[in-house]
């Protein structure tokens, strides 16, 4: 069995997707991605129900996002980035893979296993 490039969202995101977005979210926009992560939780949590994925709760990536850069509360987390990129969709998708990057490598270095 062939082993899978990540093993969790951040990965999946990191390694897999943000090669090549557009297969897996149909357009390279910002706005697709949430339907993509929450299809992803769903089929999570019924194989998994009993292990959390990382990216979500008080130590995900949004909570880390939203402490680190302290964006003005939006109704929906993407729009954070959107606003950063000036509404340019695909911009903001990019700028989204940089700022989990980040997040991830900071993880990492601090030694904490995700």
């Amino acid at each position: 069995m062939t082993k899978l490039p990540y093993n969790n969202l951040t990965e999946l995101l990191l390694n897999v997707v943000q090669r090549r977005p557009g297969l897996y979210l149909g357009l390279n926009y910002i706005s697709k991605l949430p339907n993509f992560i929450l299809g992803y939780q769903f089929g999570h949590d019924l194989r998994h129900p009993e292990k959390e994925d990382f990216y979500f709760g008080e130590q995900g990536f949004l909570s880390w996002y939203k402490q680190k850069y302290t964006p003005r509360e939006r109704s929906f987390w993407h729009d954070y980035f959107l606003e950063e990129a000036n509404n340019d969709e695909i911009q903001a998708l990019n700028l989204y893979f940089d700022r989990l990057d980040e997040n991830y490598s900071w993880y990492k270095s601090e030694g904490i296993k995700k």
